[in-house]
């Protein structure tokens, strides 16, 4: 048994031990606290900022990883690219960024590396760059938005190019009908024919009418390596401005180092996808090629919109010398698709709660669609391959003075389809469905074979051609009323361009920048025979240089209907210069342009007897002045403003808005647009914000229209000039890195686009002669046709290395009916605003999983857009009011319901899965 005393002792002696560990504790911590100091002297930080070598942003989410003690340590940039970590010793760290050349740098304790510039992954970028007229962050002085190649790739799903930018400010996006490529953008209010699309530097907006097709450029998501949204003046270097804004697509270079990418993606109603793409590397000659290629086909969304689509790519790069670079591009996207050509009435969408007899064909509905011989058929297809090929040439002729010069040509060719005669007075589209709203296309070729069909009226059948000659007894459709055939109408242009830039630096503050812009257009438009549905030719009566001819069902050169063409002709120059002392950078520039119109018909003139055959040319001298300034208040804090005034040439088709050769607008004037802009930036680690202010007027505004007469049921034309439409309003936009894992992005934008005045406007008859005047109320009326408020807010979030997951809300308000100017004839409803659309807002998702395995590289993602299947009106192209005087109308409130309107849904919930290989 231990005794007393011992047990004592050995609790003395623990008490001792004890109170010995304690001190030393304490010694240790003071020891800690007081040399604490000395060790983060010894461990100082290295900071600096990685920005991207062409636009000058900074680079978020970029991975810097530091070689400490034998083990690697990584971290992740800013959101404004800037980066901080601690470092005791001197080492190197390997900077890495997807689309950027890998850097490695030695640093020392304590080193302010300043602003860090990643080069593209790609060969001759920099004379891309001098004619893509790209925006330099906190130093041009515009509002501007940029999407680098990794949220392209990590966005684009089975989206379409446009619907990419609907996340940038003022920006408002719609799918249209549904079809394949046929969504549209509109910028701070204007449409996209008002807003210049570049791709390279080089225009790509329809020369006679602005238009942008996006089906053209099916496979931009894959070949763009950053796009720019400049809203407002921008920073474009052509003789020719745009009203609402520019949208820059910069496509990837030849890429710098060898391998290439397999790509297959999967998606709802049947979408697939496979892309293949493969660099050479540069050699030691200094060539380079990059190739890519996609397939890409589906059912469409939309009832009745299959499609099928190819892309293709290459560049081949030369760096010649040191002062020499040479780059040659093409790229193309053949495709064909179905349409719902036309918005379709609400209430045949949705139902009329006031008629039950109205049948709720639900908003996938196509009228436009049915079956023929057990396949798919549309009255409304869609088909077109516009080629573009370009050579870039830059020249470093000396430290001070850059030549770079881009040659460029498109031969488009292709059309769209669409019913032409009548069968007992209906058209195609009126002409009796089936049970389900469907074309009965069977039975039309049925009828335009002579063979007997119930249905369609007191005529069963089309009656044998009685006219003598090779057709007589057999079965010819006409205009008149013997068949409905598919007639192609074709718009295929020759396009051909050039641009030249001379930059020079006085001195190392002042550089001047002087170019040419010079395009050549000759759109050919004519409709040929494209499905003659069971006839065996189309009596043709309008061509009086082959009057009474006969086009076979299988002539796909024969003309019909009309035949024209339209020359443009523009010849411009620019000048301008900038000043970037200190803190400042000022820019001022001017462009002079004439843009020259002449029309040439081949079917209402003779042209061995009348010379009206070509028009007289049009000519329109237009000019632009802009300017600005910003200044860089610190590091963190930036504010800018411009002001500009540009004038503009109309559009081709309101020269001769009656599409002929004698009627031209004599009193057409250049449409004049004055514009100021502020802005404010922010930027930190952990936040990159910007705040723009701005306003546009818009003066004499020039629209043709077709004038309907209640009183006399006659279409006239009015001929609609002096309208003044006021653009204004604010955006918001932020970037946020609050922690390396995680990204915040958001936007906000808040317009108020009206009508400025009343105008009165001339009215014409089919012969061109004026009838009188009518008054337009227009004064304080909201543009319609884009969402005047939109806002959206995402997050991504990286769970494990690797492992991506992001959602992001979209919303869209003050949202009005298209409304036209002519309908606002009754002064009475003076001020009475265009139906507003319900508003809407939708959930996207994204998962995705990016490893390595060895040298190469594995991407798996998930992309679901409209997560809860909201059903919603993405536009509305017209605006009628419901009649009182019909008791099964719409009544919801004074202002009408609106629901009379012929509207295009917004899409549903859709998917897609897709892998992609990227391999050296």
């Amino acid at each position: 048994m231990l005794k007393l005393e011992t047990f004592y002792f050995f609790s003395l002696q623990l008490k001792k031990s004890n109170i010995l560990m304690l001190l030393k504790r304490k010694l240790l911590l003071i020891a800690f606290v007081l040399l604490a100091p000395l060790a983060m002297l010894a461990q100082s930080h290295v900071k600096g900022r990685l920005i991207d070598a062409v636009t000058k942003e900074g680079i978020p989410g970029a991975t810097l990883t530091v070689k400490k003690s034998g083990r690697e340590v990584r971290y992740i940039s800013g959101a404004d690219g800037s980066f901080s970590f601690p470092l005791a010793e001197a080492t190197t760290v390997e900077i890495s960024s997807i689309g950027s050349l890998p850097k490695t740098i030695s640093v020392q304790a304590g080193q302010d590396l300043g602003d860090v510039s990643l080069e593209s992954s790609q060969l001759a970028m920099k004379e891309v760059v001098v004619s893509s007229n790209i925006a330099i962050d906190r130093k041009t002085p515009v509002a501007v938005s940029t999407l680098r190649s990794v949220v392209i790739e990590e966005r684009i799903g089975n989206k379409e190019f446009p619907e990419l930018l609907k996340v940038t400010p003022s920006t408002y996006v719609t799918k249209s009908g549904g079809g394949f490529g046929d969504s549209r953008i509109n910028v701070r209010g204007f449409n996209q024919a008002n807003t210049a699309v570049m791709v390279n530097g080089v225009p790509v907006n329809d020369m006679e009418n602005g238009a942008v097709y996006w089906s053209n450029w099916a496979g931009l998501a894959e070949i763009a390596s950053n796009v720019q949204v400049q809203r407002g003046l921008g920073a474009s270097k052509l003789s020719v401005a745009a009203v609402g804004g520019n949208i820059n697509i910069v496509t990837k270079a030849t890429e710098m180092e060898k391998g290439g990418q397999v790509s297959a993606t999967t998606g709802n109603d049947n979408y697939m996808k496979y892309t293949f793409g493969y660099n050479t590397g540069k050699n030691k000659n200094g060539l380079a090629l990059s190739v890519l290629g996609s397939y890409t086909r589906g059912d469409g969304y939309v009832d009745g919109t299959k499609f099928e689509g190819w892309n293709y790519f290459a560049t081949l790069g030369w760096e010649i010398n040191s002062h020499h670079t040479l780059t040659a591009t093409v790229t193309g996207a053949p495709q064909w698709h179905n349409q719902r050509s036309a918005a379709i009435k609400y209430e045949t969408l949705y139902g009329n709660p006031n008629n039950t007899a109205v049948v709720n064909r639900g908003d996938k509905y196509n009228d436009s669609y049915g079956y023929l011989n057990g396949k798919e058929y549309s009255w409304s297809k869609n088909f077109y391959h516009k080629p573009v090929a370009n050579i870039n040439y830059y020249w470093n002729i000396s430290e001070k003075t850059d030549l770079s010069a881009v040659v460029y040509a498109s031969l488009g060719r292709g059309g769209g389809t669409g019913p032409i005669g009548t069968i007992n007075g209906s058209t195609g589209f009126t002409v009796a469905k089936d049970a389900n709203g469907l074309i009965r296309f069977d039975d039309i070729k049925r009828w335009n074979s002579g063979f007997a069909t119930a249905g369609f009226g007191t005529t069963t059948a089309n009656p044998a051609w009685p006219t003598a000659g090779a057709y007589q007894g057999q079965y010819v459709a006409d205009a008149s009323n013997n068949g409905i055939i598919r007639r192609a109408s074709m718009n295929s242009h020759n396009w051909y361009g050039a641009i030249v830039n001379l930059k020079h630096d006085f001195t190392n503050a002042i550089t001047v920048n002087a170019g040419l812009d010079l395009r050549y257009y000759k759109g050919i438009h004519y409709r040929r025979v494209d499905d003659a549905l069971g006839t065996a030719a189309y009596f043709e009566t309008k061509d009086v240089n082959n009057p009474n001819k006969y086009v076979a069902g299988y002539d796909k050169n024969g003309t019909i209907d009309y035949a024209n063409d339209g020359l443009v002709k523009q010849v411009g120059g620019y000048l301008s210069g900038e000043y970037n002392v200190k803190s400042f950078s000022i820019f001022a520039a001017g462009s002079l342009s004439n843009t020259n119109y002449q029309r040439i018909d081949h079917f209402l003139y003779d042209k061995k007897t009348d010379s009206r055959w070509k028009s007289e040319k049009k000519d329109f001298l237009a000019y632009t002045v802009k300017g600005g300034v910003n200044y860089r208040i610190n590091a963190q804090h930036n504010v800018f403003g411009n002001i500009g005034y540009l004038t503009r040439a109309p559009f081709f088709n309101t020269v001769w808005p009656n599409n002929n050769n004698v009627d031209i607008v004599k009193n057409i004037t250049n449409e004049k647009i004055f514009t100021s802009e502020l802005g404010y930036g922010f930027r930190s680690k952990y936040l990159a914000a910007n705040v723009n202010l701005y306003r546009t007027e818009w003066k004499d505004k020039n629209i043709i229209r077709n004038f309907p007469d209640p009183a006399t049921g006659l279409t006239y034309r009015a001929n609609i000039n002096g309208l003044v439409a006021i653009h204004q309003g604010v955006e918001f936009e932020l970037n946020s890195h609050p922690i390396q894992q995680l990204e915040i992005q958001a936007m906000a934008s808040f317009g108020n686009w009206k009508y400025d005045n009343n105008v009165v406007t001339d009215v014409f008859n089919d012969s061109n002669e004026k009838l009188g005047t009518v008054n337009l109320y227009t004064k304080g009326l909201k543009v319609g046709d884009a969402a005047q408020t939109t806002a959206n807010f995402a997050a991504t979030y990286e769970i494990v290395k690797g492992l991506r997951l992001r959602g992001s809300y979209y919303y869209a308000t003050k949202l009005y009916a298209n409304f036209t100017p002519e309908n606002r004839t009754d002064a009475t409803k003076e001020g009475q605003q265009a139906w507003q659309l319900p508003s809407y807002g939708l959930f996207d998702g994204m998962l995705s999983y990016n490893f390595k395995w060895g040298k190469d590289r594995f991407t798996i993602r998930l992309n679901v857009d409209n997560l809860t299947d909201k059903k919603y009106i993405a536009e509305s192209t017209d605006d009628i009011k419901y009649d009182p005087t019909v008791a099964t109308d719409f009544k919801i409130g004074d202002n009408g319901s609106g629901k009379n309107n012929r509207v295009y849904p917004g899409f549903g919930r859709t998917w897609t899965v897709g892998i992609k290989y990227n391999f050296r």
